[in-house]
């Protein structure tokens, strides 16, 4: 079900599965909206309340001109308060893992497990924006079509690109959201402007919860070494690489990012 929580201000637009006993937040990557974790939402969905966030800045939450990660994390508790969750358990998605990594150094009591996919600990500005400079273009100017063809090439395994490339594998079809909720060259210029020099890594200590990291073999966007380098910052922090896939290790791979994300929330 969709619902609205006015929430630091701001309105946050949320999908809440409401049933099950425990219950688990997801936050989507740049550019995002809180559709691109229907997948892993369809994975959980009767063992766990899925509830999928826009976060603010995206989909259809209110997008400020000017906001930051610890703003994340404050409408990410707000959230869990409103609705009366208790602890509750995060999977956050590249950017997405940012902001659930965030949410548990700031908010520890929250949270019982965390997982974080295809992350990094810091960054002078967001891995995408990195990714379009390198091929020459500017993440407040560049069409979406220009954005996913760079993308793909970092976010995949050799054999996967292979397919989209012979037209075995749409990828980009499975990927397609609503047009309606992209976001302008405002709204991704200040997207990229609240990842700017962010780093999650001085506050390690701060994490209570249980934390799985889960990295892929070819993620060009956020390299496994960066994932490992998270998890052995955090105090018994799990790590999983994933062989074979890319940054889209959950189209790439799914019922092993399923069995993944299962086992560790079962612990």
């Amino acid at each position: 079900m969709k619902k609205f929580l006015d929430v630091n201000n701001i309105q946050i637009c949320l999908d809440d599965t409401e049933v099950g006993d425990e219950a688990i937040l997801l936050f989507h990557g740049l550019t995002g909206s809180k559709e691109g974790m229907y997948p892993i939402r369809d994975m959980l969905e009767g063992d766990y309340r899925v509830i999928s966030i826009d976060t603010r800045g995206h989909g259809e939450s209110t997008r400020p001109k000017e906001y930051c990660l610890d703003d994340h994390a404050h409408d990410a508790h707000e959230v869990v308060k409103q609705l009366n969750l208790g602890k509750v358990n995060i999977l956050g998605y590249s950017m997405g893992s940012y902001v659930a990594l965030r949410t548990a150094e700031l908010y520890p009591e929250d949270v019982d497990h965390l997982i974080l996919a295809c992350t990094k600990p810091s960054g002078k500005t967001s891995s995408v924006a990195r990714l379009l400079s390198e091929a020459g273009l500017d993440i407040t100017k560049v069409t979406q079509e220009e954005m996913m063809g760079v993308i793909l090439k970092a976010s995949v395994a050799p054999q996967t690109l292979k397919s989209i490339q012979s037209g075995e594998l749409n990828l980009e079809e499975m990927m397609k959201g609503d047009e309606s909720l992209q976001l302008s060259d405002e709204e991704k210029a200040s997207e990229d402007a609240s990842l700017a020099d962010f780093d999650n890594s001085k506050d390690y200590d701060k994490v209570t919860c249980k934390t799985f990291v889960i990295a892929a073999e070819y993620d060009g966007i956020n390299p496994p070494e960066l994932g490992r380098e998270v998890a052995y910052g955090i105090k018994d922090a799990k790590f999983e690489l994933v062989s074979d896939a890319g940054h889209m290790v959950v189209f790439e791979k799914p019922e092993e990012f399923e069995k993944l994300v299962k086992d560790f929330l079962n612990e």
